[in-house]
């Protein structure tokens, strides 16, 4: 993997195969099998194309496929090739990130990056660098997938957390619920957080039931990763206390 990451212009991102139809994460879709010697004893594969956030229908579709992986959001590559792909991709925020490079070890830096990172364009690297490039195509992006397995979960959303729950509880258990004491009767594939209060699950099944001091959350397990739009919500209504 650092060989191929050393070995020229190249990026490198780790895939976890998936084992769901997750909606919440980002999916690389892999090619053809790298052969032209940058990592010719590798298993990485060349990249087409990544998806971030897709539906369900869309995810099942991936998942069925066979050649596609979660994006676990680590990369490896050069210095000088991520600053490359910068200038390219992202050139007003690459011109802003090297005045500020300038003055590092100075007693200038501070004030300077005080004043020009807020104007760097707020983005992830997936949108700003690996999609476009992607968009070269498979043999001139020189993106490549290092397929992996290390137990990888992104513990970003609430079905995430069910999940990881989930593969720590006793087979046939109801629901993960955290709580002071819960009852369940007929209720399966639930995720409850209710700390120091009674909860009984009665009759239903992939919920997920978050309860805090201030708020109450009640959606589905397929739902879940539209709690985004209820944070969406709660800030253009300036209750950024609930946030």
């Amino acid at each position: 993997m650092l060989k191929i990451a050393a070995a020229g212009d190249n990026l490198v991102v780790l895939g976890i195969r998936p084992t769901r139809p997750e909606t919440g994460y980002g999916y690389i879709e892999a090619g053809a099998p790298d052969r032209d010697g940058a990592s010719s004893l590798s298993l990485s594969l060349r990249v087409r194309r990544f998806t971030e956030k897709p539906d369900f229908a869309t995810a099942k579709r991936f998942l069925e496929a066979g050649n596609y992986f979660w994006n676990s959001g680590m990369f490896l590559w050069r210095a000088d090739t991520l600053a490359n792909a910068l200038r390219d991709h992202l050139s007003t925020t690459a011109a802003l990130l090297e005045k500020i490079a300038a003055t590092y070890g100075t007693r200038k830096f501070a004030e300077t990056f005080r004043k020009l990172y807020p104007k760097c364009e707020d983005i992830s690297v997936d949108y700003a660098i690996l999609e476009p490039r992607s968009a070269q195509g498979e043999a001139q992006s020189r993106i490549f997938c290092l397929p992996s397995d290390f137990g990888w979960n992104d513990l970003g959303s609430w079905a995430a957390l069910h999940q990881h729950h989930v593969a720590k509880l006793r087979p046939g258990a109801p629901a993960a619920v955290s709580a002071s004491v819960s009852f369940a009767l007929n209720a399966k594939n639930n995720y409850v957080h209710a700390p120091g209060k009674f909860v009984a699950l009665v009759g239903v099944s992939n919920l997920v039931i978050v309860e805090t001091e201030d708020a109450l959350l009640v959606t589905t397990l397929d739902q879940s990763q539209d709690v985004g739009k209820v944070v969406k919500h709660l800030d253009e209504k300036k209750m950024k206390k609930l946030v």
